[in-house]
């Protein structure tokens, strides 16, 4: 009698640290695969915003060029400051992405790239031009917040009172 009460103990114990030894690693696993399935999903979010900037930003330099050669011309055939100014103000008015400011004497570029950010350039105007430099001189280059901030108020808030109320 005493032979099978030793054999289940030395056979009981180390079956049931096994069980548990392989309890912990499917556990382990699970975590690891969740945690790796998280930064997979974060790499792509963060990979299709890096792509969205950088588009953005060929975007903008596009219209940079642009406004540039507009700037380089007009400049060539302004009579004066104000011509120069009204000839940079029109191209404002017909591209939509710029506006004209001027008490700055600025071109201000708003990009949006995704839902909550976009892409503001100053090109600043300058009249007389020195040593055959560019007409519009970069002033800012960053990304500024888009749209409208709206709280989630999905949740219900306790607001005081009993239930009764």
């Amino acid at each position: 009698m005493n032979n099978k009460k030793r054999s289940f103990v030395s056979i009981g114990i180390p079956s049931l640290f096994l069980i548990f030894s392989v309890l912990c690693l499917v556990i382990l696993s699970l975590l690891t695969l969740q945690t790796s399935r998280s930064d997979l999903a974060l790499s792509r979010l963060s990979l299709e915003q890096t792509t969205a900037y950088y588009e953005a930003c060929g975007t903008a330099t596009d219209l940079y060029q642009q406004a540039e050669e507009t700037a380089s011309e007009a400049y060539g055939m302004a009579h004066g400051r104000e011509d120069y100014y009204s000839a940079l103000e029109a191209f404002a008015n017909r591209t939509p992405e710029f506006t004209w400011d001027i008490n700055t004497e600025e071109l201000c570029l708003e990009l949006p790239f995704s839902e909550s950010q976009a892409l503001y350039a100053v090109l600043k105007a300058s009249y007389p031009r020195t040593d055959n430099g560019p007409c519009l001189d970069i002033a800012a280059w960053y990304t500024i917040p888009a749209g409208t901030w709206e709280a989630d108020t999905r949740q219900p808030v306790f607001q005081g009172g009993s239930p009764k109320d």
